[in-house]
């Protein structure tokens, strides 16, 4: 059988989709053409198939065009041109900012703001799935300075700060991706805007280096990058095999959140709410409750239960629960520690308690979370 020949055209060139299309190729014993630039159409290349990444480029539309109407399959692993018509499979972008707004609301952060560099129509999906059809506001780059000037630092840093500043606090901001979060995070730590006190900053990708190595590391949505490029070589083999391609583009849903820094916070407006706040995540690894955090507070019961309650929207039970099990869940995911030591960490009495309380939790036991 004749080896099969495809080109992959993905900008920006992500490790990981890339990774999930090169272990297809193994399993299908293709030749791999990759490139991550194209000013034009590529000359004399003949093959069997394309994986693409459609974006407003003149040439790889005119790329992808021209092998429809040679009838060479392609699937485009974005959504950005969707008046392309062309089988996709891409990232659950919706699904993505609904995650995002669900976790600042779980911190109980209701003002929220979008930031993003351009607006594209991924942008557009990610921003609706965050909205949910309110009106969120949503601060634009592009939208406010001319395309000469994007990448003046200190243009960028005086009018992300301006609009931070005059927006109600404490604020949830989602930015497009990693890279937009790590903007937002550097200028308000330039103009002393406490993240994540004030701004809770949440990106979307999963990019650790991006992530990991700011002054205040950032939470972000885990696109799932891999499995996108795995299903959608998987899916250029069956249309190579003659099979019809699908009718609707293949959504491929997030991995989760990874939880750093930059929204690690409860938002609260009360001293007393936020000192209840300090107080069980200072003492996880503790057995405690309402009682216990009431006397260190200097006030009553009832009167820290209903305070707590009413600005958190969750009893102070609740709320020591669920930093138990997200703690637990950042101890698994490093994978350092044995159950019964994480058990401990997060203030279980024994690991089966631990293992029943994060399965009613999470739906999977620690170990299937794992």
């Amino acid at each position: 059988m004749k080896k099969r020949h495809v080109l992959v055209y993905v900008s920006p060139a992500n490790h990981a989709r890339l990774a999930g299309i090169g272990r297809c190729a193994r399993e299908e014993g293709w030749q791999l053409t990759i490139i991550d630039r194209l000013a034009r159409q590529p000359r004399g290349w003949k093959g069997d198939g394309a994986l693409v990444t459609l974006r407003d480029n003149p040439a790889t539309i005119a790329l992808v065009k021209s092998l429809n109407r040679s009838a060479i399959p392609v699937v485009d692993m974005s959504r950005n041109e969707p008046e392309v018509k062309v089988p996709r499979v891409s990232g659950d972008h919706f699904e993505m900012g609904r995650l995002a707004r669900e976790h600042l609301n779980e911190r109980n952060y209701r003002n929220l703001a979008w930031y993003s560099t351009c607006f594209l129509n991924v942008h557009r999906l990610r921003y609706e799935g965050f909205a949910q059809g309110d009106n969120i506001a949503r601060w634009v780059l592009s939208e406010a300075v001319d395309s000469d000037r994007l990448d003046d630092f200190t243009v960028y840093e005086k009018w992300i700060a301006a609009k931070v500043k005059k927006a109600p606090k404490p604020l949830g901001l989602l930015a497009y991706d990693d890279a937009d979060a790590a903007r937002v995070v550097g200028a308000c730590l330039a103009q002393d805007i406490n993240v994540p006190g004030d701004v809770a900053v949440i990106g979307i990708g999963g990019d650790r280096i991006v992530c990991e190595n700011q002054q205040i590391p950032i939470t972000s949505v885990e696109h799932d990058q891999g499995r996108t490029g795995y299903e959608a070589a998987k899916l250029l083999a069956k249309l190579m095999d003659g099979e019809k391609p699908p009718k609707k583009p293949i959504l491929i849903p997030p991995r989760g959140i990874t939880v750093r820094a930059s929204t690690d916070a409860i938002a609260a407006k009360s001293r007393i709410v936020r000192d209840a706040l300090d107080y069980i995540r200072s003492h996880l690894d503790q057995p405690f409750g309402l009682t216990q955090v009431a006397e260190h507070l200097n006030v009553s019961r009832n009167a820290l239960s209903k305070m707590f309650s009413e600005e958190i929207g969750r009893t102070l039970g609740e709320e020591t629960m669920r930093e138990r099990i997200e703690l637990a869940k950042r101890l698994i995911a490093q994978d350092s520690m044995t159950m019964a030591e994480i058990a401990y960490r997060t203030g279980f009495c024994n690991p089966g308690y631990f293992s029943n309380a994060f399965k009613a939790r999470t739906g999977v036991t620690p170990k299937n979370f794992k």
